[in-house]
């Protein structure tokens, strides 16, 4: 039945991307999964993958900028996978056992060139609806004594350019991370909480940026990106056997080293990068992926991204 057997877990972002082999991989370690995005077409996808792992799925619809409509989505979920049969000790009455945080948007551009309202939007999906996605479901994990992972990104200690608000919210996120681990360990709860830091991921969010001007961004090397599934493999893992972070890629760990002794070389780097990559974006219509739903049940964005051979090391050498 695999390693999560007859636990409840909800993921957020699961219509797409990481979220959607999130949910896969959780059905395939014996999870039942609520399934919590904007977009009903793929959410119903991604219910199908849950449910052909003999799982049972629950779709529920909600903007996680929405507080009060997240809320009522998170406990539908919550009320919906019930008091699921238990093989420990813990309480059974919280209806959530595992949370993983997964959807974010992003507004492709310099800086000054993304309009305020794309900006701020970006934030307050990236940042504020994680923030409004742990206050409702950190009461249900209290009861089950359970798990919280998030997906950061190891942007919040890579100068990366060209995507500025959605670094913001991810600094910020990581940042709130640490400040809610501290707090809770002083009030000795039993809920652990955990960040996946992932480089570049082949994923839809790429396609689903937002640019003023309509432009496509272009394709990242195949070499600087990482599977959906690597990711949501570690996720899993920390939903397992929780530890506060993991780090996904050694391309990955190689350039928050590199900021770290090198920052003004590294800054220099980007800023070529960047001027690169605004010369060659493509016209394009621009996707609204900001404002509306958009997520379809892709897990891949076809950029040829590459399991990480670290993180799966790193996963078997935890499991032992």
């Amino acid at each position: 039945m695999g390693r999560l057997k007859n636990r409840r877990a909800l993921v957020t972002g699961a219509s797409s991307g990481i979220g959607a082999a999130a949910a896969h991989l959780l059905a395939r370690e014996g999870a039942d999964v609520a399934l919590l995005a904007r977009n009903e077409k793929g959410l119903r996808e991604v219910a199908r993958r849950v449910e052909g792992e003999g799982r049972r799925s629950v779709r529920v619809r909600a903007d996680i900028t929405d507080r009060e409509a997240l809320e009522r989505a998170v406990d539908r979920a919550a009320a919906s996978l019930g008091a699921a049969e238990r093989d420990d000790d813990h309480a059974a009455g919280g209806g959530l056992d595992v949370v993983i945080v997964a959807a974010a948007a992003g507004a492709f551009g310099r800086f000054e060139e993304i309009p305020p309202d794309d900006f701020d939007r970006c934030v307050a999906v990236s940042f504020g609806g994680a923030v409004n996605t742990i206050r409702a479901v950190l009461p249900h994990l209290e009861r089950s004594h359970g798990r919280l992972v998030v997906i950061g990104s190891a942007v919040d200690t890579i100068p990366l350019s060209l995507l500025s608000p959605y670094v913001a919210a991810k600094a910020a996120l990581d940042a709130l991370l640490h400040s809610l681990g501290a707090e809770l360990r002083a009030a000795d709860s039993n809920v652990s909480v955990s960040v996946v830091r992932p480089g570049a991921v082949d994923s839809p969010f790429w396609r689903h940026l937002t640019h003023p001007a309509g432009l496509k961004p272009p394709e990242i090397p195949p070499l600087t990106a990482y599977s959906p599934e690597s990711v949501a493999a570690a996720a899993v893992d920390l939903a397992v056997a929780p530890r506060p972070s993991i780090t996904v890629g050694g391309t990955t760990i190689a350039l928050q080293v590199a900021s770290l002794v090198a920052r003004p070389l590294v800054e220099r780097a980007f800023a070529l990068v960047s001027r690169l990559g605004r010369s060659t974006a493509q016209p394009e219509p621009s996707p609204r992926a900001l404002w509306e739903p958009s997520g379809d049940g892709t897990v891949h964005g076809g950029l040829g991204g590459r399991p990480s051979a670290l993180a799966a090391a790193q996963r078997l050498l935890s499991r032992r």
